[in-house]
């Protein structure tokens, strides 16, 4: 073989690594700077290993609920933050004497009050709705309007809220606006992330989504949209005892 040849497999061999490298590095890159990074990615496992000590996230993830049905992501986001928090619980049938918040027995007589099973079934609960439903349970809820905030005065609302100070946090948000399938939806917020400016979605509908890093911008939007039911924007429901 003359030296010329092995100079021009030697220049192949260097290319073909440099490709190697360049296209198993783009998904890295791409991530950083997606809207959405989910938990099982590798950023994603980059941000879950930096989750506070103090957010709700140690709280929640022992309760975390899956919806029973595609409309009940409302009540499953719910019966989470309930039974993550030290207050009075019913005792469901199926699981006496032992006390918990299910996705049945969440529906009271005061509950079917403001909004019935069926209906939620039908076509899920708007944000005061599901305000209202908290507050039967003995909890208080603030409900606050998506459109009502800008960056600054939702990063400081989840750093408060999101660390271990007895306050949970419930979004309401449109599916499409952060690339996903789907409508408006709930899940409850788990994290806030301070060197990416990223929030933590438990998303109850676990066979469809994993738990997601939304960056606190594309979340913002997303609650900012209005819900067809209500008219209104969508947004949070803030719950503490």
């Amino acid at each position: 073989m003359g030296r010329f040849q092995l100079k021009t497999i030697k220049h192949k061999l260097l290319l073909l690594f440099i490709l190697i490298i360049s296209a198993t590095a783009l998904p890295a890159c791409a991530d950083e700077t997606s809207i959405v990074i989910y938990w099982d990615s590798a950023e994603g496992k980059v941000l879950r290993a930096r989750i506070p000590a103090d957010a709700d996230y140690w709280q929640l993830i022992p309760n975390f609920a899956v919806q029973q049905t595609q409309s009940y992501c409302a009540v499953a986001s719910a019966i989470t933050v309930l039974n993550s928090m030290a207050i009075n619980k019913p005792v469901d049938p199926a699981y006496k004497p032992y006390a918990y918040f299910t996705q049945g027995n969440f529906f009271t007589p005061a509950v079917g009050k403001i909004i019935s099973a069926q209906t939620v079934l039908a076509q899920g609960m708007t944000r005061e709705e599901m305000a209202a439903t908290l507050r039967q349970q003995g909890v208080k809820a603030e409900s606050i309007a998506g459109d009502e905030f800008n960056d600054e005065k939702l990063r400081a609302l989840l750093q408060k809220a999101l660390g271990d100070d007895g306050q949970f946090v419930l979004a309401n948000y449109y599916r499409q606006s952060l690339g996903q399938v789907g409508g408006g939806h709930w899940s409850a917020l788990a994290a806030y992330d301070v060197q990416s400016d990223r929030v933590l979605i438990l998303d109850v509908a676990k066979y469809k989504y994993p738990p997601a890093w939304v960056s606190l911008g594309a979340l913002r939007l997303a609650m900012a949209t209005t819900d067809s039911t209500s008219n209104k924007a969508r947004g949070l429901v803030i719950v503490s005892k």
